[in-house]
């Protein structure tokens, strides 16, 4: 491993392999794809997970981690977890902290079925654009509305809506003890609305990587039919999925109260539908 990989290997606490053994004995479906093992993060000094800016030495040859971004919505989350719970397995969403205010039940479904919940921020706001103290309050009202929503504490993991960051963001969540997410296999449902589409492209760009952190969105019902499926292949082609989890909870601040109505109202301009030139998608916000 080079220095870059032993220097991220440094953030994490493997947990025992025994991890999928404990799967098997207690899953249902003998054939499930499961959990290989458990990846216990050190958030300390806000490390970085996923291309360009992290390592993926912390995963082997086939191993993958999923996660999901942008929701939760009731219609798409709720059949992903169903599908996530068909095969044993576990990911990673990053919340948007107005649709978890919205949604608290669903947030709630999430925690207690053991999968790890992050954020992306307070309304999906690009925070590369914005000014400190609103990139801020982006931030931490996301944590503070997400940790009320699931009813018990969340992990210190973030994901930059359209992966896009600053210096500014990145030092401030690096003195928070918060990680960082990249992602190395995207799977661009935002762009595609046809299942078997987003499961090829998943599958056809890992196979050029071997392993990495996957990008989904929860808030497409394409993407709920697509996951049931993505899972399958995933199984017949031998990957093993890791699980990431903070080995402590995310630390909320004070005075960082969710944005107001009129806060609201102002965002509602920025984020107001998109249509994407070649395919004429639309959507709330870009997803990313």
């Amino acid at each position: 491993m080079h220095i870059a990989g032993l220097l991220l290997a440094a953030f994490c606490l493997v947990a025992p392999m025994s991890a999928s053994a404990e799967i098997r004995q207690t899953c249902p479906n003998p054939d499930a794809l499961g959990v290989a093992r458990v990846v216990e993060i050190d958030a300390s000094g806000g490390p970085w997970f996923g291309a360009p800016h992290g390592d993926r030495d912390f995963l082997a040859p086939g191993e993958v981690v999923l996660t999901f971004d942008d929701g939760p919505v009731p219609r798409s989350t709720r059949p992903i977890l169903a599908a996530l719970a068909a095969q044993c397995t576990s990911a990673t969403f990053f919340m948007v902290g107005e649709m978890a205010g919205e949604h608290l039940d669903v947030v709630k479904e999430v925690a207690e079925q053991g999968h790890t919940i992050g954020t992306h921020t307070w309304s999906h706001l690009n925070l590369k654009r914005l000014p400190d103290d609103k990139m801020k309050l982006q931030i931490e009202a996301a944590f503070t509305a997400i940790e009320k929503a699931a009813g018990a504490p969340i992990a210190p993991f973030f994901r930059y809506p359209y992966l896009s960051s600053s210096d500014a963001s990145v030092a401030y969540l690096q003195s928070r003890n918060v990680a960082q997410f990249a992602i190395d296999i995207d799977s661009f449902d935002w762009r595609s609305r046809n299942a078997s589409s987003i499961v090829h492209r998943v599958m056809s760009t890992l196979e050029q990587h071997g392993r990495g952190i996957i990008l989904l969105h929860d808030i497409y019902p394409s993407t709920a039919a697509a996951v049931p499926l993505l899972l399958k292949e995933l199984k017949i082609k031998g990957y093993k999925v890791v699980h990431m989890r903070s080995a402590v909870a995310a630390q909320t601040l004070a005075g960082f109260d969710p944005p107001g109505k009129e806060a609201k109202q102002g965002e509602k301009v920025i984020r107001r539908v998109r249509i994407h030139p070649k395919t004429r998608v639309t959507s709330k916000w870009q997803a990313w």
